[in-house]
């Protein structure tokens, strides 16, 4: 039985994520466990109650014989999720796409959580309603998305969705004299990258034989490769490497170029090549 830690507050988003998670636990048999985390032991209690008296409306329409468990635990939010998440198979959060300024000036909270979580994140979108098609999740150049790829194939298998495997690839940026540029044949890198997407599809299909699996090898950056699938995803799939607010924003993460354009629920796997923070 999956075992989901569900972070809530007052919010549309966390009632999203609810809603989510309800019509999950509609076709899964699943624990779940609602938390509030609070920065401060004097904050509002009348916030907490708000926030569980959403979820048990949400979660007892959605599944009515959905057994929940409540708490209310103080401390830093992403750290507290993630110690009390440490233990189930996922972790799921709200966020709301409107308002990406006010959450780079509340600290990026869901890469926060992405970096320090155990267990996969599932990060959904306010405004969230089910649609039909695939389990789309992108394959890194790195062991990065192996559980990622695991993780999306075993949901497509038990949903009976179709899975596809995206892979962006692009050439090397040239140094300044050219010389990166001259080392680099763009048709044996081509054929580099083919084969390393039809070496993990094909892995996959050993493992998962009922899914229907296709793949798509893009010359684009990664982002832009999954927000292309994006309108027919039900979700998204990727691994991460853990760089957190800081070093994602100057070398790139995918995750956080997408978390805020997907319209649909980001999954972020964690690998277990690249620990949790606070974990190393």
């Amino acid at each position: 039985m999956e075992n989901i830690v569900v972070g809530v507050d007052d919010s549309a988003a966390s009632r999203s994520a609810l809603a989510w998670v309800g019509r999950r636990c509609a076709t899964h048999a699943a624990n779940v466990d609602v938390v509030h985390v609070v920065g401060d032991p004097s904050g509002l209690l009348t916030r907490t109650v708000a926030a569980f008296a959403d979820a048990e409306r949400i979660l007892h329409e959605a599944a009515p014989e959905q057994a929940v468990q409540f708490h209310r635990a103080e401390g830093g939010v992403a750290r507290t999720l993630a110690a009390m998440s440490a233990e189930a198979d996922l972790l799921v959060i709200g966020v709301d796409p409107a308002h990406p300024l006010r959450a780079a000036l509340g600290g990026w909270l869901p890469v926060r959580v992405i970096a320090r979580s155990v267990p996969p994140v599932c990060i959904v979108p306010a405004g969230w309603a089910p649609r039909e098609g695939s389990v789309t999740a992108g394959l890194d150049d790195d062991s990065s998305s192996e559980e990622a790829l695991a993780f999306a194939a075993k949901e497509a298998d038990e949903t009976s969705r179709r899975l596809r495997i995206v892979h962006a690839w692009h050439l090397p940026e040239p140094a300044i004299d050219g010389s990166a540029a001259l080392l680099v044949r763009p048709e044996r890198l081509l054929r580099e990258h083919r084969d390393l997407l039809e070496a993990a599809t094909h892995s996959l299909h050993r493992r998962f034989p009922r899914v229907h699996m296709e793949s798509d090898l893009v010359r684009a950056p990664a982002a832009e490769a999954l927000l292309h699938h994006a309108p027919t995803a039900t979700m998204i799939v990727i691994g991460t490497h853990r760089e957190g607010v800081l070093a994602g924003g100057y070398l790139g993460s995918v995750a956080q170029d997408i978390l805020w354009r997907a319209g649909c629920p980001i999954v972020v796997v964690p690998s277990a090549g690249f620990p949790a923070r606070g974990s190393r």
